[in-house]
């Protein structure tokens, strides 16, 4: 089978054998059809990158201008990961506006003890939320507590809740549902015992 341009293929000056030879080359191409279409991993020489990956630094720019640039998409990147650092360590904040944070002492038996209470404005119940976040008290073996008490007359009144520590540093939510005109301050101590390890200035 000849094909129908196999003659404007050919210039007419090549005849006889040649001319022959040409025309069987031809109808051999034409009968196997198109070649497949070349494999992605071959469309490139080995080890030559395709323009479309090339990332190119913006030309025209001066190279003080230049550094610039680069210093300014550094500083960049570090203050987004700073934010994110930043928003991260802000887990332990309360989850309530706060009304007044009280400083807690450690007294002569638990020397290096300290803390911080932060209170929450009084809800419409008469509840008023807290956070304690303690540093230095020891942690206490299974099943014993440290206890947060509001004071009358310096010895421990009413209850606002237990906690254990662990770490350098723990925070823990608590409650006080009392009217806390009727009371001096606040102490922390041993559940089971009266002996007073954390205490703020009156109230």
């Amino acid at each position: 089978m000849s094909d129908p341009h196999f003659d404007d293929l050919v210039d007419p000056g090549v005849t006889g054998a040649e001319r022959e030879r040409l025309r069987r080359a031809h109808d051999l191409l034409v009968a196997a059809g198109a070649p497949p279409e070349l494999p992605p991993s071959l469309v490139h020489p080995p080890g030559q990158v395709p323009e479309a990956e090339l990332h190119t630094l913006p030309r025209g720019l001066p190279r003080r201008r230049l550094a610039a640039t680069i210093v300014l998409a550094a500083a960049l990147a570090l203050a987004a990961f700073a934010a994110g650092y930043l928003a991260g360590d802000r887990g332990t904040e309360p989850a309530f506006p706060t009304d007044f944070v009280l400083a807690m002492r450690g007294t002569d038996a638990a020397p290096d003890a300290r803390a911080s209470l932060a209170v929450g404005r009084r809800d419409e119940a008469g509840n008023w939320p807290m956070t304690i976040t303690v540093r230095g008290l020891e942690t206490l073996r299974p099943g014993a507590r440290y206890e947060l008490f509001l004071t009358r007359d310096g010895r421990p009144a009413q209850s606002c809740g237990t906690f254990v520590v662990a770490g350098e540093k723990t925070v823990v939510f608590l409650n006080a549902p009392f009217r806390l005109k009727r009371f001096a301050g606040w102490i922390v101590t041993r559940e089971d015992s009266e002996r007073i390890l954390l205490r703020t200035a009156e109230i």
